[in-house]
């Protein structure tokens, strides 16, 4: 997807943007509700307050793991927003002000941030619906990820339950062990809706991104 611009249309929170997109496009939000508050602060407490950290968030949408994100950051640390519907994104201007909107596609997240002069980030965290994605994308995405990412670092995301019962879900889960040296599963978080895990991983495999 092109870079656009920010749309200044949508609500102050986001939320008729969610709603309408939920009702004309829920293949792609993947979602019945933004994420929870709890969840959300969950993912974002994964992240470390090192100074100059750079974070990547993929599927920003109304903000709801944005801003739970912005408490984690140490001084000098960069905020990278990544939503590809513009009425989503101007929520952001408001709900996490510190953060970097970018308007695009995840799996052009390499180009994306090359526009920005940033080759390598630490830390990419993730509310993108996997188990809509077929493995194609899903690939792609994670190829992106994993080339951006430092050696060291760290890609989460969610994985809404139950994941056993969706195919896409599986199949997401073994691209993550072929790209990942660890992949751990949390306990689930039952305050959302629908209730979800995280998936956390660390190491990415030079061969992903080949």
């Amino acid at each position: 997807m092109s870079r656009s611009p920010i749309s200044q249309r949508g609500s102050g929170t986001g939320t008729a943007a969610f709603l309408r997109r939920v009702i004309t496009d829920q293949a792609n939000i993947g979602a019945i509700a933004p994420t929870f508050p709890r969840l959300a602060r969950r993912l974002a407490g994964l992240i470390p307050p090192t100074p100059g950290l750079r974070v990547v968030e993929l599927g920003a949408g109304t903000g709801a793991v944005s801003t739970a994100i912005g408490p984690r950051l140490g001084p000098g640390a960069r905020h990278f927003a990544l939503e590809r519907d513009p009425d989503l994104l101007v929520a952001l201007e408001t709900r996490a002000p510190w953060a970097q909107r970018i308007p695009g596609d995840a799996a052009e997240l390499v180009s994306h941030l090359a526009a920005l002069e940033v080759d390598e980030v630490d830390v990419v965290i993730s509310a993108l619906p996997w188990g809509y994605f077929d493995g194609d994308l899903q690939r792609r995405i994670m190829a992106e990820v994993c080339s951006v990412l430092v050696p060291g670092g760290m890609f989460a995301t969610i994985a809404c339950l139950p994941t056993r019962l969706n195919p896409r879900s599986r199949t997401f889960r073994t691209i993550l062990e072929a790209s990942f040296k660890e992949v751990a599963i949390t306990s689930p978080t039952w305050a959302n809706l629908p209730p979800a895990r995280l998936l956390i991983c660390h190491g990415p495999r030079s061969e992903a991104s080949s």
